[in-house]
């Protein structure tokens, strides 16, 4: 690749993790001896199948929107090896983080629009060379800081609502004491939430109490909102949707229960950034599907929104009766609680879901379902108790 020097003009960006990423780019293009676009695109050819054209390596660097990740690591991966005493590996990992945080704040952005995303990505193979060092996929790098994009507490809102004593269902028993620890370990002091701003409801009669309390955390919360519901999990026999059993629910009669839906509209119309729903019921894979209206989407398919399921859309939830809590809200507990060992310094929802798919699995239980639209595989829970790296700042 011979060096042409030319000057490329930066995007307008405003300060935060896209201009860092703008700014390191070009850094980064200064230490590779500024070479032209035209021969940065030859130098694909070794990298990707097809090869960019100059016009799309030259967007990269002077466009205002997030540029496609494949075609910036391998950008990366060019210049670094071009560049003296520089280790492409390590800027890779280095590049991978910083669009990692323009996406998350890309994300959390309700201004920002179609200028600001990236690019259609275009269909490509890769080859087959020894040379090609990008990771498939965006690296869940995480930042050395704890806090960074933990979400404000003060801003946050929380309601965890469960069913234990039923009339005309088998008793849950474990539900009361998991709500009550679910919850404590959400607002621990390393946590992502306020204890003032949670609210727990156990064995709630009234469905609109639930509704009520659940509206009121929608319009307060302008960070993130969470629910979080235990319980028997039913489903209509009319419309196959997921329902939530109350204390008084019968099997034989729908309008004893709380329609999921019912919840899922209230949430989609809340103004927070940020929307986690957490089911540990039966069937609570049915909260991935769409219901109701035909043109209406899930929750899951709402930009800046995680659902975490306890089970499949036809698989029974587990409640051994040897243990302290659910087998799900058991192991959620555990993991926020006590960390994963080796794991990342900040266990988000990503990690978080891994883990307890692993255990899952190893002990033949309901495997969990999780869908995080965007960045919010991203969005932070709590701190790694076992994080064995260096000290968390």
């Amino acid at each position: 690749m011979r060096g042409v020097r030319r000057h490329l003009a930066r995007p307008d960006l405003p300060e935060g993790a896209r201009r860092d990423l703008s700014d390191a780019l070009h850094g980064l293009l200064h230490r590779a001896g500024r070479p032209s676009t035209r021969n940065i695109a030859t130098a694909l050819k070794g990298l990707l199948n097809p090869p960019p054209s100059h016009t799309r390596v030259h967007d990269l660097f002077t466009h205002r929107r997030l540029p496609d990740w494949e075609l910036t690591m391998c950008v990366v991966q060019a210049l670094a090896d071009r560049a003296h005493a520089l280790d492409a590996s390590v800027e890779c990992d280095r590049f991978n983080q910083l669009w990692l945080l323009a996406d998350e704040e890309l994300a959390l952005d309700p201004l920002a629009g179609g200028r600001d995303r990236p690019p259609p990505r275009q269909e490509a193979t890769r080859p087959t060379s020894p040379a090609y060092a990008a990771p498939e996929t965006p690296r869940r790098v995480r930042t050395s800081s704890p806090r960074s994009f933990m979400p404000d507490p003060d801003r946050c809102r929380a309601v965890l609502f469960g069913v234990g004593d039923y009339l005309h269902l088998p008793p849950l028993p474990s539900v009361p004491a998991g709500l009550r620890d679910l919850a404590a370990a959400l607002t621990h002091p390393t946590a992502a939430f306020a204890a003032e701003h949670s609210q727990v409801l156990v064995d709630p009669r009234d469905a609109t109490k639930v509704l009520d309390l659940v509206q009121e955390a929608s319009d307060e919360a302008a960070d993130t909102l969470l629910l979080y519901f235990s319980g028997h999990g039913l489903i209509d026999s009319y419309s196959g949707e997921l329902s939530l059993a109350l204390p008084d629910s019968r099997t034989d009669a729908e309008y004893t229960r709380l329609q999921y839906n019912w919840i899922r509209r209230m949430l989609l119309r809340s103004g927070a950034q940020r929307k986690v729903v957490i089911l540990d019921c039966c069937y609570s894979g049915r909260a991935m599907n769409s219901m109701g209206d035909v043109n209406a989407l899930p929750l899951a398919d709402i930009e800046g929104t995680v659902l975490l399921t306890s089970s499949s859309p036809d698989r029974v939830a587990l409640a051994p009766a040897d243990e302290p809590y659910t087998a799900f809200t058991g192991e959620l507990i555990d993991i926020l609680r006590h960390g994963i060992p080796d794991g990342p310094p900040v266990l988000d929802v990503d990690s978080v879901y891994d883990e307890l798919y692993r255990r899952a699995v190893a002990k033949a239980r309901p495997l969990p379902q999780l869908q995080a639209r965007g960045s919010m595989g991203l969005m932070p829970l709590a701190v790694n108790a076992r994080y064995r790296g260096a000290p968390l700042g």
